[in-house]
């Protein structure tokens, strides 16, 4: 019997204790002791997991949190661009007369017949007409029609004249060469812009070769670039557009404007306010004859 209890003695400075504790209860103890220590050690194990956990779902909510704000920001700028890009198309439907009916009412017979030969010639001088080209035909028409190259249907807002490669670009009126691109990029590759009198631009592009610079002052027929199949081309051309106040006109009316035909532009071109801008030269015809 005594081999199954076990005898513990407590002293204190008085006197000392001695207590009979039975193996099974030692036992017992031990086993509640390692148990405790056992869900104690689970325990902060498993509380520094939750630590780790909540850090990392923190961590992770602070990430989708920048990047819902990143992507809100994206839908912000897109509808913004969206915006800018329907009031960018409705003014180019506006330009190229999609939407509005913009034409003016014909000059009138009475200060046509004002115009002296002199004014006549200074028009045909300074405002764009007759072709860029020695020979000229028309490959690509001006208006509606199926990009070559996209067969996408755009609005073609110039002619496309056939033009081999090098073949000498004169330019359609006097004027100032406002924009060049001497480099093979983007849609018309490299290309011409002339700033001409009262208004009046033109653009030479798909070019192969550059002959002038921005700021040079250049003379009707003066050759300011060679016809090639630079930018989005499928062959050698020439595209040849025709401006007037950001308008965008038929450059096949001024094409065929001359002096044999000089009255036909006020009538097929009705996108210019001619009556004005004939009055303006005459006025300053005028004036130079008086002084």
């Amino acid at each position: 019997m005594k081999r199954d209890r076990l005898v513990i003695t407590i002293s204190d400075v008085d006197k000392s204790r001695s207590y009979n504790v039975n193996k099974i209860i030692k036992k017992i103890i031990l086993w509640i002791i390692l148990v405790t220590l056992g869900i104690v050690s689970l325990s902060f194990f498993t509380i520094s997991q939750l630590a780790t956990s909540v850090n990392d779902l923190s961590k992770e909510r602070d990430a989708l949190t920048k990047e819902n704000s990143l992507y809100s920001d994206q839908i912000e700028a897109k509808v913004t661009q969206i915006q800018e890009l329907g009031d960018e198309l409705q003014k180019i439907e506006d330009i190229i007369g999609i939407n509005v009916d913009d034409t003016t009412d014909l000059i009138q017979r009475a200060t046509l017949a004002k115009l002296t030969s002199a004014e006549k010639s200074y028009m045909l001088q300074t405002i764009p007409n007759k072709c860029p080209l020695e020979v000229c035909t028309t490959t690509s028409k001006f208006g509606w029609r199926t990009n070559p190259v996209t067969n996408e249907k755009q609005y073609h807002k110039g002619i496309d004249l056939r033009a081999a490669r090098r073949t000498p670009v004169h330019v359609t009126a006097d004027g100032v060469i406002r924009y060049v691109e001497d480099k093979n990029k983007g849609t018309f590759g490299r290309v011409i812009i002339v700033s001409h009198n009262f208004g009046f631009e033109t653009v030479y592009g798909h070019l192969r070769f550059v002959d002038v610079k921005v700021g040079d002052v250049v003379k009707k027929g003066q050759v300011i670039g060679r016809s090639g199949n630079s930018g989005r081309s499928n062959g050698p051309h020439l595209h040849y557009e025709v401006i007037h106040a950001s308008k965008v006109l038929d450059p096949r009316h001024f094409i065929d404007w001359d002096m044999k035909n000089y009255e036909e532009i006020f009538e097929k071109q009705r996108r210019v306010n001619w009556e004005s801008l004939v009055k303006l030269v005459s006025d300053q015809s005028n004036k130079m004859a008086q002084q």
